[in-house]
């Protein structure tokens, strides 16, 4: 099959990364499978031919590129234009998360979560469960060991950059990759596939309060979600009650609504916590 660059185009969905520095681009397309979403990032919106090349090798791998991103798009171009401007507002003002948002611009935040209210779900098939942490919360770990095989790297330098996803034999696994600029969510397209998710597992390994801005703009716009405290296997035996307990009054300190289910793991040993059978039972039910 060959594909031109003029019939790639329309299947992408390009995603504006409001950076205080600098706008990047992310170019997103959906395969013929539409449980497949995978990110190609890129400078700027003018595709240089040997990253071309590369997306096109990249995307026949999997499937062929349907037009399913373009026609969100276009219905959705309303929606789409409101969601520029309050990201071209939250740039001016240096606005960098979603805390930050609710601190210092009650009425942008009200805007945006009539935005994210008002966004349909992408359509992804099956059972899609996406993994949220910031860097070194052992995401690729957890999927290595949540699919019982090595598909992720890991170690120092394996950063996520893109949403992947990871066929699993009863759930597909969607890594996110972790924001500094938590901003960089704050646009149609990734809320709606936030939306389009069966589950949304948030990692952490010290305290809630690694990735609490991220829990509480799922809260705002309605989207349910776990807290794994992986890596549980570095807190020592006596003090594993007490930190249980802990994560559990920071999650009312900090007023979370939408929790549903705290688990304490160590994907690296999965077999260490009962946890992780409960979880693992969780998800591959999810679809029943």
């Amino acid at each position: 099959m060959t594909i031109t660059d003029q019939n790639l185009q329309p299947n992408l969905i390009s995603f504006e990364e409001p950076n205080l520095h600098q706008v990047t681009t992310e170019l997103y397309a959906i395969n013929a499978n539409p449980s497949h979403l995978s990110a190609v990032p890129s400078q700027t919106s003018v595709i240089p031919q040997s990253d071309v090349s590369q997306i096109l090798q990249e995307t026949e791998e999997e499937a062929l590129l349907r037009a399913e991103a373009t026609q969100y798009r276009e219905r959705h171009a309303q929606l789409l234009e409101q969601y520029e401007k309050l990201n071209e507002e939250m740039k001016r003002k240096k606005i960098d998360s979603f805390e930050t948002l609710a601190e210092h611009d009650k009425d942008a935040m009200k805007v945006f979560i009539e935005l994210a209210r008002s966004t349909e779900p992408i359509p992804l098939d099956g059972t899609n469960i996406g993994l949220f942490g910031l860097t070194s919360t052992g995401k690729s770990t957890m999927l290595n060991a949540l699919l019982g095989q090595k598909v992720a790297g890991t170690g120092v330098g394996e950063t996520t950059t893109k949403i992947k996803p990871y066929n699993g034999t009863k759930f597909v696994l969607w890594d996110v990759p972790g924001r500094n600029d938590e901003v960089s969510y704050f646009s149609m397209e990734y809320i709606s596939f936030f939306k389009g998710l069966s589950r949304r597992l948030i990692l952490i390994q010290a305290t809630v309060r690694e990735n609490s801005s991220m829990m509480k703009l799922l809260d705002e716009i309605g989207l349910h979600y776990d807290i794994v405290f992986n890596k549980f296997d570095k807190v020592e035996p006596e003090e594993q009650e007490a930190v249980k307990k802990q994560i559990q009054s920071e999650i009312k300190i900090i007023g979370l609504k939408r929790v549903d289910k705290v688990y304490f793991v160590s994907s690296k040993c999965p077999n260490m916590f009962p946890d992780w059978m409960v979880m693992n039972n969780h998800l591959e039910n999810l679809s029943h």
